[in-house]
């Protein structure tokens, strides 16, 4: 018993459930235990043995057959519905009658798991319950509503009323949904239809992709924050595919539900800044329930913002985007509907994006089987020292500084408006401050502005094409942006130059379409702030008030563009920015100003920019010394020379101890800024007794570098430049100075090989002035100051003065020349170089001895080769302006007439410059002036009316040389002949009276008394038996009355000397005696005037006229013996012989004499200065 007890226990206690159960869903006793059929959950028992689906019972259907499936008074409200996946199920409710009113019906939906599904799905085909009040604040539903209510989800309180037809879909975030009807005893509800009927699935995790994602690309829902409806926490969305989605997405989301959903981004990069975006542009994924009718208008995309978003707009569901993670920061977009969501970013790694729904609505629908909203996440990165976030919370500042070239930054950049959103009623502020010297230029590469909203007055509707996606650090592509905007800047460039000369720039405040630019401008006359959605301002300084402004444009007026400027890239170079396409600043500093009133995310506003700090520092002081005259030789109406502007990068250093000397930084003065060429010129000056050493450590001359070489001088060793065909000029050339119209070269250096800092270039001056010119030719676009400049330093070294007189104008002399320096005032003119110079109409001829070498090339020193040279020291003899190198000579310590060597100065022959010569005798050179272009050239300062030479001696090894030179001058009938045949008829006879009569050169006499026969030239009377031959044959002492002078002078040298002697000794006793008598004088003098006061009693002051006597004294010649100038004619020397005349003598301190006339009389000739040597500078 009390096994069968036991046994029959459980028996009874299951009947007793389905007695149960089966009463409280109205089906009446059930039949015996045995005859129940074995339905699943989801099925219904049928008394016949039949499972059929539970939405079949109470359907109006006899699906059982006995009708157990529609017993008395059954209803579909009040169970639990269970179904199978892959299966759809319908319900349909009935309008109660009134006597049930309040009606109350619970259908409560719950997927099982595994083939009875996870999620449930609700279709609602047919939906009236009550009315819908839309303007209603607290009672929208006042005669009845439904709700839905998820197991283990806060309750909402938000209903659903009115109609609604077609096609409207709610899906499950749990396995369990009560749906709820409730309807109110109210007048209106016999009128108000009731319609109610809907379809529902279960589906399982796997098919909800929509929502989740597939296996392979899972969605990134975020996570679930406790004791929330909705609200979710999205972390590290860089990797994850993260997606911000409404509740019970893709479904209609519940009523009355705030959703707080926090973005952020933990590990950022090393040196990035992270930004968190959101958008969507998918419409089928954008559907509010209030903006459903307005999104049926396909001509257009609908976007509905903040205004209309108010409740009495009937907007009540809405997003807010807060550039934060607090709802107390910045509002960025307050959107509640539309066909897309703009773009919105944050300024910083972390958004809030809270949703909220009203407390009522309609399930309304639309054509796309979607509903609710999912946006897109990305993280943006940005480098952390750029200039396209804003740093400061509050305010939207930038500051660009400009660094030192010491530190080695770049100066220029680029900036990029902001690529997060931007609040509205915000301004930007960027504010460019350049060191001293500097100047700012900026030029905008793209810019664009459009509005999402209604297009403004004559522009089209236009919506920027979004680009690809966004988990980069690179900036937003601005070229996708189809949109092209007119702008008032001017077509074409103004007329004024944007290069002047020496690549300065012309500024241009004003333009005939911005009358209102260059004035003070705060406010702006037009256009106001208040008809701008946008405006950008540029002032030229560092403010905003009282300052010149260069740019206001409004909306979409764009600033001036340099388009071309972007496409620049590796392979493709472009042409610099015109002034009609950039702005630049006058000083030190520019301020921009960026200002949105309505924010970016429905106003994008997408610019680039490139800025540079203009270095406009040369050192040291302009210059206005050769550069400040035309090279052309021009002259005004009055005979004057026209000057031109001074060249920017003319530099002068003096008054300094130390320095240094760089190349231009102003990349206006380069191709990449417009100019064309490139001309320098520094000139270092130094103190008396002061020498100037120069050191330049690094030199770079960009493409030129790979078709010149810098290769030493084979005659001096000094670098050269050597270029190849049809190569441009880069050089840098030092030149000395050792008088103000003279600049003898000293080094030139072209490729980037030559100087470095480990081997730099150490000159040391032999004068008080050097000069470096830095030229470049034919400028390539790309080029600036990175790849052609040098640096070079300068300090002054104390050295003793060259007292000596190197310049020497007079009827001839004679200069000698020993290697090394045996003297201290030889020493002290170490490496200056003689002038030698001709009074005007006059010429030079200049004899030497030694061997004439090649100007150019590797001198040969085997013995079968004509240019041996048994020495390493050279005679270099220049001419010309600018002086350029005539000739080489080897010299030699002996005076031989078969090595003596001739050179006539060019105007000799009376050819063009250029023309070349007919032949000469041997060993004879004309020359031939090159006209110069550059500074000290032809008709510029320095040059000469009457012929020179300049001679330097090179000593790199004991050597001794001697040259000699005379003034000549053509006879009256040599000039006469010379002037027939350049004027009379070819082969015609000349005039009898040109015609030499006799034999002999004394026949030509007749109009040139004192005249040197082999060489057909006039010499000055002063050089006609003066006891030293002068012409080389000696023609000039061999006249019989020379014989008789010599004798006399050669008798009277010794008894002349002692008389010089003793009258050198009376002189010095009388100028004591005379001395000691002055101060006799005066003494007594002074003692009378105390006695004139003291009988009077009192001083007075008288005036007298006080005389001045002043004494000019003239060289007169000394005494001495000179070699014989014929003497290297002959192979001999004659003795020496004795005289007195007017000459000077000279020593240069190695033994070497200098003799030449320079007597009173010649003294005393007027010498008509050049006007080139009137307009030199003083500093010169």
């Amino acid at each position: 018993m009390a096994a069968g007890a036991g046994a029959a226990g459980p028996g009874v206690a299951l009947g007793a459930a389905l007695v149960a159960a089966a009463l409280l869903m109205g089906l009446g006793p059930p039949p015996p235990a045995a005859a129940l059929p074995a339905c699943r959950i989801s099925e219904f028992p049928c008394r016949t043995n039949k499972c059929i689906r539970l939405d079949h019972y109470c359907d109006g259907k006899d699906d059982c057959g006995d009708t157990s499936d529609e017993p008395p008074h059954c209803t579909v409200c009040n169970r639990t519905y269970y179904g199978d996946v892959g299966k759809t199920y319908e319900l349909s409710i009935g309008k109660p009658a009134l006597d049930r009113i309040p009606y109350n019906c619970h259908l409560t939906f719950t997927a099982s798991g595994h083939t009875h599904g996870e999620l449930i799905q609700l279709i609602f085909d047919e939906f009236h319950v009550g009315r819908y009040l839309k303007h209603a604040a607290d009672e929208g539903c006042p005669d009845g509503h439904m709700t839905l209510a998820e197991l283990g989800r806060p309750f909402t309180g938000g209903v659903w009323c009115g109609p609604s037809s077609g096609y409207t879909v709610y899906f499950s975030e749990v396995s369990t949904v009560t749906l709820s009807l409730r309807l109110f005893p109210t007048p209106a509800h016999a009128t108000t239809p009731f319609r109610f009927h809907l379809r529902y699935r279960f589906i399982t995790r796997d098919d909800a992709v929509v929502r989740f994602g597939s296996h392979d690309k899972l969605v990134e829902r975020g996570v679930g924050v406790p004791g929330t409806y909705c609200s979710r926490q999205f972390d590290e969305c860089y990797r994850k595919k993260c997606k911000l989605q409404s509740p019970n997405y893709p479904g209609m989301y519940p009523r009355n539900v705030t959703c707080l959903l926090n973005l952020r981004q933990k590990e950022v990069p090393h040196c990035k800044h992270a930004m968190i975006s959101v958008h969507q542009n998918a419409e089928h994924k954008m559907k509010r329930a209030a903006s459903a009718p307005a999104s049926l208008n396909k001509t257009s995309r609908a976007v509905r913002v903040w205004d209309d978003c108010s409740g009495a707009q009937g907007e009540r569901d809405y997003l807010v985007f807060y550039d934060g993670p607090s709802q107390s920061d910045p509002v960025l977009l307050r959107w509640c509907g539309g066909d897309l969501l703009p773009r919105v970013a944050s300024r910083g790694p972390e958004m809030l994006v809270a949703f909220h729904s009203s407390a009522f609505s309609a399930p309304l629908h639309t054509l796309s089987p979607l509903r609710g909203f999912e946006l897109e996440v990305d993280v943006l990165f940005s480098d952390s020292d750029s200039f396209d976030y804003q740093r400061d919370p509050r305010k939207c500042e930038f500051w660009i500084n400009a660094t030192s070239w010491a530190v080695g930054a770049p100066r220029s950049g680029g900036v990029l408006s902001p690529r997060h959103t931007l609040p509205p009623n915000t301004t930007c502020t960027y504010r460019f401050h350049g060191l001293p010297g500097d100047t700012v230029w900026v030029y905008f590469m793209a810019y664009s502005h459009y509005s999402l909203l209604a297009p403004a007055a004559g522009l089209p509707s236009v919506l920027a094409t979004p680009a690809t996606s966004t988990t980069t650090s690179r900036p937003p592509a601005l070229h996708n942006h189809l949109l092209i905007l007119p702008t008032r800047a001017p077509a074409t460039p103004p007329p004024s130059p944007w290069i002047g000369l020496g690549g300065t720039r012309t500024h241009h405040r004003a333009d005939a379409s911005h009358p209102h630019l260059g004035a003070a401008a705060d406010p702006p006359t037009t256009p106001s702030s208040s008809s701008c959605s946008m405006r950008l301002r540029i002032w030229d300084g560092g403010g905003t008030s009282g300052l010149p402004l260069l740019a206001s444009h409004c909306d979409a007026d764009g600033p001036r563009l340099c388009a071309h400027a972007a496409l620049g890239n590796a392979t493709r170079a472009t042409r610099s920015c015109g002034p009609h396409e950039s702005y630049e600043s006058s000083g030190t500093d520019l301020t921009l100003q960026h200002f949105v009133a309505e924010g970016t995310a429905l106003h994008p506003a997408h610019w680039r920019l490139k800025y540079e700090f203009v270095d406009t520092n040369l050192g040291g002081e302009p210059w206005t010394g050769r550069g400040s005259l035309l090279a052309t030789g021009a002259v005004s109406a009055a005979g004057r020379p026209l000057s031109r502007p001074p060249i920017p990068c003319a530099r002068l250093f003096r008054r300094l101890r130390s320095g240094e000397v760089f190349s231009p930084r102003n990349v206006f003065m380069f191709g990449r800024g417009g100019a064309a060429n490139l001309s320098c010129i520094y000139r270092i000056e130094a103190a008396s007794n002061e020498r100037i050493r120069l050191t330049i450590d690094k030199a770079a001359f960009g493409e030129s570098a790979d078709v010149c070489s810098t290769v030493p001088d084979p005659h001096t060793a000094r670098p050269t430049c050597a270029y190849g065909v049809g190569a441009r000029t880069a050089e840098l050339r030092l030149w000395e100075v050792p008088w103000r119209d003279v600049r003898l070269p000293r080094a030139c250096l072209c490729d980037n090989a030559t100087v470095a800092a480990a081997r730099p270039f150490v000159y040391t001056s032999a004068s008080r002035v050097l000069e470096l010119t830095f030229t470049v030719s034919q400028l390539n676009v790309t080029e600036d100051f990175d790849n052609l400049h040098f640096h070079a330093t300068f300090e002054m070294v104390r050295s003793n003065e060259c007292s000596r007189k190197q310049r020497l104008r007079g009827a001839g002399g004679e200069i000698e020349f020993e290697s090394p320096a045996s003297s201290r005032s030889d020493l002290n003119c170490d490496g200056m170089p003689w002038m030698v110079e001709a009074h005007e109409n006059k010429s030079l001829f200049l004899l030497t001895w030694g061997s004439f070498l090649p100007v150019a090339g590797p001198v040969d020193d085997s013995a079968s080769s004509p240019s041996r040279c048994h020495t390493r020291s050279r005679i270099l003899l220049y001419s010309g302006r600018p002086l350029r190198l005539l000739r080489v000579v080897c010299p030699l310590g002996h005076r031989e007439r078969h090595f003596s060597l001739h050179v006539f100065s060019e105007e000799w022959f009376g050819l063009p410059a250029g023309q070349q010569l007919p032949a000469a005798p041997p060993g004879t050179l004309s020359y031939s002036a090159v006209a110069a272009s550059m500074p000290g050239g032809p008709g510029g300062p320095g040059a000469l009316s009457s012929p020179s030479f300049l001679v330097e001696w090179v000593g790199r090894d004991q050597a001794s040389a001697a040259l000699h030179w005379l003034e000549i001058s053509r006879p009256k009938l040599a000039l006469q002949q010379r002037l027939w045949s350049q004027t009379g008829e070819k082969g015609a006879k000349p005039p009898p009276e040109l015609v030499p009569k006799g034999n002999s050169s004394l026949a030509l006499g007749w109009d040139c008394p004192h005249k040197c026969p082999e060489l057909n030239a006039c010499i000055s009377e002063s050089l006609w038996c003066d006891g030293r031959p002068n012409c080389p044959s000696g023609f000039d002492e061999a006249d019989p009355k020379c014989e008789y002078i010599g004798r006399r002078i050669f008798t009277w040298l010794p008894g002349g000397l002692y008389f010089a002697m003793a009258s050198a000794g009376a002189g010095c006793v009388a100028l004591l005696l005379g001395c000691l008598l002055l101060v006799l004088c005066r003494a007594r003098a002074r003692r009378r005037r105390l006695l004139a006061k003291q009988d009077n009693g009192l001083g007075y002051g008288g005036g007298s006229g006080v005389g001045t006597l002043s004494s000019v004294t003239s060289s007169r010649g000394t005494i001495g013996s000179r070699g014989s100038l014929s003497a290297g004619l002959s192979g001999g020397s004659l003795p020496g012989t004795y005289r007195r005349t007017k000459t000077r003598r000279r020593s240069d301190g190695t033994g070497r004499r200098l003799s030449g006339v320079d007597g009173d009389a010649i003294a005393n000739q007027p010498r008509r200065v050049p006007t080139s040597e009137l307009l030199l500078d003083a500093n010169s």
